[in-house]
């Protein structure tokens, strides 16, 4: 049997090496660029189980907090975790949840929707939906 030369061989050893670093390198791109991707268009599949635990997490977080509006940097984030949070209500609640919202700011960085709270207040059908009761609502919803 004939020795291959040290130099071949070595050489051998380096291109398999490169090889694999470029696949799993372009793996780990391909891999970063589709779930970036997937994560960036909700239309297309259903949040995961964790994904709406978590949106339902963060939101709650907010509404407990005494006055935090969102720096206009984490608004986008946390319209998107509103809009995860609303889908996994059932239908029945997700009224509700909107009345909630407009009267606490979500949307619109802490200041109430008086106008949306009120058509949602009425689509409920509750018999007060003035704005002394909307702000009462919002008084008893923070802490």
């Amino acid at each position: 049997m004939k020795k291959a030369p040290v130099s071949a061989l070595s050489h051998r050893r380096l291109s398999r090496w490169t090889a694999i670093v470029a696949v799993y390198g372009a793996a780990v791109v391909l891999g970063y660029l589709a779930g970036g991707s997937m994560l960036r268009s909700s239309s297309s599949a259903p949040p995961s189980p964790a994904r709406t635990a978590l949106a339902r997490a963060r939101v709650g977080w907010v509404l407990r907090q005494p006055d935090a509006p969102a720096p206009p940097a984490a608004r986008a984030d946390l319209q998107a975790e509103i809009a995860i949070a609303q889908q996994s209500w059932p239908p029945s609640l997700r009224g509700l949840f909107e009345l909630v919202a407009a009267v606490q700011g979500l949307s619109t960085g802490g200041q109430p929707d008086w106008a949306r709270a009120q058509s949602r207040c009425q689509a409920l059908k509750w018999s007060q939906c003035d704005r002394a009761a909307l702000e009462q609502l919002r008084a008893r919803g923070r802490p």
